[in-house]
């Protein structure tokens, strides 16, 4: 038993058969379409069911038809679906690029010593800049918190010390840049005698014993 199926050959007229009867096919080789005669009664519709083109329609009756770009649709919709389902599930995998919050132990590259831009610093940058900035100093001055002890928490320690070395005598001077030596003599004991000259200088009272031998020499 064989299905018979109309036929208009290449070289035709384009378009569909003026009709056909009740579940009837026809196919255009000249426009590659499939023809079918719908309806009931004796009375048939010539609708086209396949070929390069939106040919299914909607039914009215019990039973259901889809129409090509419902089902177009529905598949690019469930691919879509799919495709985000497999695309999210795999995301949910990666930090996002907004503040990314990462797990485990994260690695980055090394920048060379003095790089000075927004690239990622890894701890043995870290580590190596801290200890160049130590640079070997010992124990008790290799922290700020020390250094700024010894420096007795004063900012302006430079300015303090300069300033207290201005108020100092200078060692080659040899005390002639005092402001007030009549003062120094007196804190020193030294009373007037200081500033005589030897031959102004007189000697009173007590005794040169037998022992001393003044030699005037010749003359």
């Amino acid at each position: 038993m064989g299905m018979r199926i109309k036929r208009r050959a290449l070289g035709g007229a384009s378009g569909a058969p003026n009709s056909l009867s009740q579940s009837e096919l026809a196919y255009s080789e000249v426009d590659q379409i499939l023809y079918i005669g719908q309806g009931t009664g004796g009375s048939a519709t010539v609708v086209a069911i396949g070929g390069p083109g939106s040919y299914l329609t909607s039914a009215t009756a019990a039973s259901t038809y889809a129409t090509q770009s419902s089902l177009s649709n529905y598949l690019t919709t469930a691919t879509a679906a799919s495709t985000y389902l497999a695309t999210s599930t795999a995301s949910s995998t990666y930090a996002p690029l907004a503040s990314p919050t990462f797990t485990g132990t994260p690695a980055a590259p090394t920048a060379s010593a003095g790089t000075n831009t927004t690239q990622i610093a890894t701890t043995a940058y870290v580590t190596t800049a801290i200890s160049n900035l130590v640079n070997g100093a010992g124990a008790a001055l290799d922290t700020l918190q020390e250094l700024a002890a010894a420096l007795g928490n004063d900012a302006s320690f430079s300015t303090t010390i300069t300033t207290s070395i201005g108020t100092k005598l200078t060692k080659a001077s040899n005390l002639s840049d005092l402001t007030d030596t009549s003062a120094a003599r007196t804190n020193l004991g030294l009373g007037s005698i200081a500033t005589q000259a030897a031959s102004n200088v007189s000697i009173t009272g007590g005794s040169i014993g037998s022992s001393v031998d003044i030699d005037g020499g010749t003359y």
